[in-house]
């Protein structure tokens, strides 16, 4: 005789990016072995891997392709799936930068998820007007993209063949006044050519987008007994939710 089946809650949140509204379940005993197993190792793409397993196993709603999904979608997400699964509050531990006061330790702050937010600047964009008559749509760049550069995510420090690779992938089309011009019909020398037409203005304009893709945040107020240290912090991203 087979053991009886566990309920198993179901919740809805919307996704930032698209405000499309998904169901899920939270992780259970499972999922958490395998996030703690990646962790463990160390090894960027196992937490890689295990995150976007973990994320496929809890959402019911169908044609949601972790592959494609931003990293602020992810991170949302995981967020949200340890909230539910775990309880509303993440302990994280901070310490003050190059402290050298005899018995200073990292102190614990717990964070309530649900105040956690995402920052959208008012000038993100993801169709962005080149001229007059031409501009592009863009995508957001997925999870291993955003984690692949040792140097950190950042398209105004990365080498010209790296920017130039990081933009066509991210491109999704091009138009005009009369067309649209789909990136899969373009090969990849193709869209470079394109892009080595742009002017700097044009350029920065793509830059922008990179540099204000919405990140998700919250501020707290941090202050340490030993040393009396205070300040503002903002913790932001994966690392600083789950580190």
């Amino acid at each position: 005789m087979a053991l009886p089946k566990l309920d198993v809650p179901m919740y809805t949140l919307k996704l930032p990016s698209t405000e499309k509204e998904i169901t899920y379940r939270p992780f259970l005993v499972k999922e958490e072995k395998i996030l703690l197993m990646a962790v463990e190792g160390e090894d960027q793409k196992e937490i890689i891997t295990a995150i976007k397993q973990v994320i496929n196993n809890c959402i019911v709603t169908d044609g949601i392709d972790v592959d494609t999904l931003p990293l602020f979608d992810i991170e949302y997400i995981l967020l949200n799936l340890r909230s539910k699964s775990m309880g509303d509050v993440v302990k994280v531990s901070y310490k003050k930068k190059n402290c050298d006061v005899k018995g200073c330790k990292p102190i614990q702050i717990e964070i309530d998820v649900n105040e956690v937010k995402i920052k959208r600047e008012k000038s993100h964009n993801k169709k962005i007007q080149l001229t007059n008559d031409v501009g592009i749509i863009m995508n957001y760049p997925s999870i291993e993209m955003m984690t692949s550069y040792s140097g950190g995510f950042n398209i105004k420090t990365m080498n010209a063949d790296s920017t130039f690779e990081i933009i066509s992938k991210c491109i999704e089309s091009v138009y005009d006044e009369e067309n649209v011009y789909s990136k899969a019909d373009y090969t990849p020398d193709e869209m470079n050519s394109f892009l080595e037409q742009l002017s700097q203005d044009q350029f920065l304009k793509i830059e922008e987008f990179f540099s204000t893709i919405p990140k998700m945040y919250k501020d707290v107020n941090f202050s340490c007994d030993k040393c009396d240290f205070k300040e503002k912090i903002r913790l932001e991203g994966l690392s600083d939710f789950f580190g």
